[in-house]
């Protein structure tokens, strides 16, 4: 596995769980329950409507203990109901493809493919079905083990704090996420680890509901 492939793995492993859920409030929220519900349906709703996505990723990778950063740079591709890419092309590419029940991934360092059945591995498979729940906007399903803090109403602006019995509770300080002005869809990811390092995913350039190539869901070695 590359150096970037660990990194990016990791950024899912980070990732998976952090989002895997938006917690039942405190006494003191559960008074603006009402407020962040209305919230959340009002997002689901919006990026409902989006049967297709093709937007392109910075993601950054800042180490505490070294003080040095790693910055990638690719697509990200979404089809309803079950298709998800993401394509890394910089600083060297990798490619990782969901379909219903399989993920296939190719890293150039090693010009090989892999797949994953999912039905094989019922632990991986509920993560991807988390994440692909919240790319796909169905927050209504993933309400529980975070605490959420409403930072700003419009456009939305919510960040999630693990609470301490959970796993990501044990890695995990904050998770924030910032949505476009519209709401259609996520325009940026901000985590922060308790180890000190954090990771930010910005969305650029973003095309709802657009054709998607036949292509990008295609996994195979390069011919050299």
């Amino acid at each position: 596995m590359t150096k970037i492939t660990r990194i990016f793995t990791l950024f899912m492993l980070i990732i998976l769980p952090a989002v895997s859920g938006l917690a039942q409030e405190t006494d003191t929220a559960a008074q603006n329950k009402t407020g962040l519900d209305t919230i959340l349906s009002r997002l689901e709703n919006k990026i409902a409507g989006v049967k297709t996505l093709k937007t392109s990723f910075i993601q950054e990778k800042e180490l505490a203990v070294f003080k040095s950063k790693v910055v990638l740079k690719g697509m990200v591709y979404i089809e309803k109901p079950h298709r998800l890419a993401w394509h890394v092309n910089e600083p060297l590419k990798y490619i990782m493809v969901m379909s219903e029940d399989t993920i296939s991934q190719w890293d150039e360092d090693t010009n090989k493919v892999q797949k994953i059945s999912l039905s094989k591995n019922p632990a991986f498979e509920a993560a991807i079905g988390q994440m692909r729940e919240w790319f796909s906007g169905s927050y209504t399903h993933l309400m529980k083990d975070y605490n959420v803090i409403l930072l700003s109403d419009k456009p939305a602006s919510l960040k999630f704090i693990p609470k301490p019995a959970t796993f990501a509770g044990n890695v995990i300080k904050s998770v924030t996420v910032d949505f476009r002005k519209d709401e259609q869809y996520i325009n940026k990811i901000f985590i922060e680890e308790k180890s000190g390092d954090t990771t930010s995913l910005l969305f650029v350039d973003t095309h709802l509901n657009i054709p998607i190539e036949a292509i990008t869901w295609k996994v195979a070695p390069i011919a050299k």
